[in-house]
């Protein structure tokens, strides 16, 4: 436990650090070379709009245009002259006081008409140090385009590096979590990609590593914990944290269990809410007198304000549900059928015998962490809904897991076995 403290303390002083050097290395490029592509990413937003939809006629998706907007508004704000209070402050420039229409706000940024400077401090917005540079030779559009070639190259290498090191049967259960939270479309979009990016290349670092210690595995989640917290925005952060599940679930099969689990899942939090609780502190003692009171005060929002009439933590669950779910006609019968074929798989391999407890409890456990974060985290679980939903990856993917312990693998390899016969034959 010792070494683990001491692992800890001395990554959480070396991501601060790390986290914070960067962040003032890209705010030195010059704003002049970043400010030539406002024009075009401008135009591609005001064509869109603000929640544009993508995807299947039955299973559209809306993508959040107005985060981008923000995200890029607070990357073209940078003052390149002062590196180190942009890094901190972390400004957008606000035309609209009634921030309803960020695209607006980032129009008129480009006009330079009408605005007036916000702090963003409580975020450390690290999505910067990929944004900025981007941004210096492409416009929004092509930031696009790069981020999806990023997002698909890790997702192949993951999945195949998956299907190598754990096996069949995870792999299927982690792309049926993929398939079902809409993972394909999120390259269109800067906010949802990169809890999903740092939870693969975290995974990814364990799935190369020959031999694998519980010490280094903790050391690991709380480095995911602490780089999600860096670079998302409270989009899907569960995302990242379920997947090393995942992994470290199929590496250390023999040996993991339920306790381990909360463990881990604790030791993620600390490494979240601890660089988190630095930015606060570094914005306090720096340009943002107040930013621990504001945050505090955001937090409270997000957890204990009523949104509107219809607000309730039950609803802020169900509406995360109900929209994995989807509302579309053809969607539900989509997974209907789906959901028949698959009783119909369990009813012909089904089996008690290989059942192991241990692990059902396991996995049902993991299964309700999303809805212990919108019980908690319930007024923005409840109006970010077309977000937040993704965190549900880890309810598909568990459940997935939990169903399957009752399967007779061996009897559906031998199935199998037979059928290929068949076709040679």
């Amino acid at each position: 436990m010792f070494q683990l403290l001491r692992n800890v303390v001395l990554t959480a002083v070396v991501l601060g650090t790390a986290f914070f050097a960067m962040l003032v290395l890209v705010c030195t490029i010059p704003s002049s070379v970043i400010n030539s592509t406002l024009s075009d990413s401008v135009a591609t937003l005001k064509k869109e709009g603000l929640y544009p939809s993508v995807g299947f006629p039955w299973r559209k998706i809306v993508l959040d245009n107005f985060t981008d907007s923000v995200m890029l508004n607070i990357a073209y704000s940078v003052d390149s002259s002062d590196p180190v209070r942009s890094a901190i402050r972390t400004i957008q420039f606000d035309g609209d006081d009634n921030a309803a229409d960020q695209i607006l706000n980032l129009e008129k940024l480009y006009q330079k008409k009408d605005v007036h400077e916000t702090a963003y401090e409580r975020y450390w917005h690290g999505y910067l140090i990929f944004l900025r540079p981007l941004l210096a030779v492409t416009s929004y559009a092509g930031v696009r385009i790069v981020l999806t070639a990023v997002l698909f190259s890790i997702f192949a290498i993951f999945m195949h590096t998956s299907w190598k090191r754990l096996g069949v049967q995870t792999t299927f259960g982690v792309l049926i979590g993929f398939i079902a939270i809409d993972f394909f479309w999120l390259g269109s979009s800067l906010q949802l990609s990169n809890t999903f990016i740092t939870g693969m290349l975290g995974s990814l670092y364990l799935l190369n590593r020959k031999k694998l210690s519980f010490l280094e595995v903790s050391t690991v989640f709380f480095i995911v914990g602490a780089v999600t917290q860096y670079i998302d925005v409270l989009s899907a952060p569960l995302v990242a944290l379920g997947l090393l599940l995942i992994t470290t679930a199929g590496l250390l099969k023999k040996t993991m269990n339920l306790k381990k689990v909360m463990f881990l899942c604790v030791l993620w939090s600390v490494g979240y809410l601890s660089l988190w609780g630095a930015k606060w502190i570094l914005a306090e003692r720096t340009y943002v007198p107040g930013a621990i009171n504001t945050g505090y005060k955001k937090v409270q929002d997000r957890t204990m304000n009523s949104a509107d009439a219809q607000f309730s933590r039950t609803n802020a669950i169900l509406r995360n549900f109900y929209q994995l779910r989807g509302y579309d006609k053809r969607d539900k019968i989509v997974l209907l059928v789906l959901g028949i074929c698959y009783a119909m798989f369990m009813v012909r391999y089904f089996s008690k015998k290989s059942a192991n407890s241990k692990k059902i409890v396991m996995w049902i456990t993991v299964a309700t962490i999303p809805y212990l974060w919108y019980f908690i985290v319930a007024e923005h679980s409840y109006i970010h809904v077309l977000f937040t939903y993704r965190n549900q990856f880890i309810t598909v993917v568990a459940m997935f897991f939990a169903s399957a312990e009752f399967v007779d693998w061996k009897r559906v390899k031998k199935d199998g076995t037979f059928l290929k016969h068949l076709k040679k034959k």
